[in-house]
């Protein structure tokens, strides 16, 4: 990370810190940069993108104000936390898989009616190298997110395509956990192959109904990981 990044989750540790606090505010500036070993100048870009992204609130002669805790914070602001390496709790996770699945069945639809034969080329190319990373014994996360993304491209809509970018990065580091289980990266090669074929047949309701069953499959298997991984 560079300064900037380490100073942004500095504060961002800071912020999680000052929930538990009656008051939920930061100090000031001046006290913030000498307590982070940072320039006030660098602090204060720091807290403008923060409160760019609906986490703080700078009032004029009154302080640094955290928003609550229960009102939203933007897109951006979760992607950042992931970014940086704050975990994000379970519940945040179950929030974005639960986007991902809405938004991804019926991104499939369009990717079903509009897909190309270079974007089938680009899929299977994909499930060729997740297929040799598997027998390498890689973990697949990183294939995973290629070939859902490249599934998003084929509806030919950008918008669709940045909201899946930001979707995943947001679970970036679920998912590397996820795939480090046993039989997760087979399960989830023979899924894709699936709708792979659907998407190539044009068969826009059964590649839907695939997606949303993969969805809840990996749903289901991240939840009894990470309840195993508790207990012990």
């Amino acid at each position: 990370m560079n300064d900037r990044q380490l100073l942004l989750k500095a504060l961002l540790g800071r912020i999680d810190a000052a929930r538990t606090a009656p008051e939920a505010r930061l100090p000031g500036e001046r006290e913030l940069a000498q307590a982070l070993g940072a320039s006030r100048s660098s602090v204060r870009e720091a807290l403008g993108v923060l409160e760019v992204l609906r986490l703080i609130e700078r009032r004029p002669q009154s302080g640094i104000y955290l928003r609550p805790h229960g009102s939203e914070p933007s897109l951006e602001a979760l992607v950042l936390h992931e970014t940086l390496d704050v975990r994000s709790s379970s519940v945040d996770y179950e929030q974005a898989q639960e986007a991902r699945t809405i938004h991804e069945v019926e991104a499939v639809r369009l990717a079903a009616e509009r897909r190309s034969a270079g974007d089938l080329d680009d899929l299977l190319a994909i499930l060729e190298r997740s297929r040799t990373n598997l027998r390498h014994g890689r973990n697949l996360a990183d294939d995973d997110e290629a070939f859902h993304l490249a599934l998003i491209g084929a509806a030919k809509n950008p918008i669709l395509l940045r909201i899946g970018k930001s979707l995943y990065l947001m679970t970036r580091s679920v998912r590397h956990a996820y795939f480090e289980a046993a039989g997760s990266g087979a399960q989830s090669l023979r899924e894709h192959a699936r709708i792979l074929d659907a998407v190539a047949r044009r068969d826009a309701t059964l590649a839907a109904k695939l997606v949303r069953r993969h969805y809840a499959g990996s749903s289901a298997r991240w939840r009894r990981a990470s309840a195993s991984g508790r207990r012990r």
